[in-house]
């Protein structure tokens, strides 16, 4: 014979089931949305410019190859700087001294900067980095509808050019 269940502990039985069974991404949130499902999970496939850019194929592999071998080296690089010092990580030299992989990023995103230029690398850096949308980016070298062609054919030109320098490869 088994133990009656409380009315408490039936409720909570019943939204644990709801939970279970609800939908990962609501019915309004999935109308907005590209959606690649799993069985586990729900990724947005136009979550920023980059990505809409490989769901519509307008990136190659090697291009993607670059931008993503870029995106590690700004990891590297931790979160972005406070604007309070933390004294602790340059005088016990657990960051600023003693990681190569950070001084390496640092060397790496330098000497493209100085090869790509400054204006093109920013365009660059905003649409990979900080998922700036392509027609803003843009606006620097073009006006209206062309300003995001003009950051697309950027992005482009300068994965291209990272991808055969760094000679990377999958």
């Amino acid at each position: 014979m088994t133990k009656p269940v409380k009315a408490l502990q039936r409720l909570y039985d019943q939204a644990q089931a709801a939970e279970a069974h609800a939908p990962l991404v609501n019915e309004f949130a999935a109308q907005h949305m590209d959606l690649d499902r799993n069985l586990r999970f729900v990724k947005n496939r136009g979550g920023t410019t980059v990505d809409r850019w490989i769901a519509s194929d307008d990136l190659s592999d090697h291009q993607q190859c670059a931008i993503r071998h870029v995106q590690n080296l700004w990891n590297a690089l931790g979160p972005s700087r406070g604007l309070v010092a933390n004294l602790d990580r340059t005088i016990f030299g657990t960051i600023g001294d003693g990681n190569h992989r950070e001084i390496e990023a640092r060397a790496d995103l330098s000497r493209f900067r100085s090869q790509y230029g400054s204006k093109w690398w920013d365009i660059f850096e905003n649409v990979c980095r900080f998922d700036m949308a392509a027609g803003v980016a843009g606006r620097s070298v073009r006006q209206g509808d062309r300003a995001s062609t003009a950051a697309l054919a950027i992005v482009q030109m300068i994965a291209d050019m990272i991808y055969s320098s760094e000679r990377l490869s999958y």
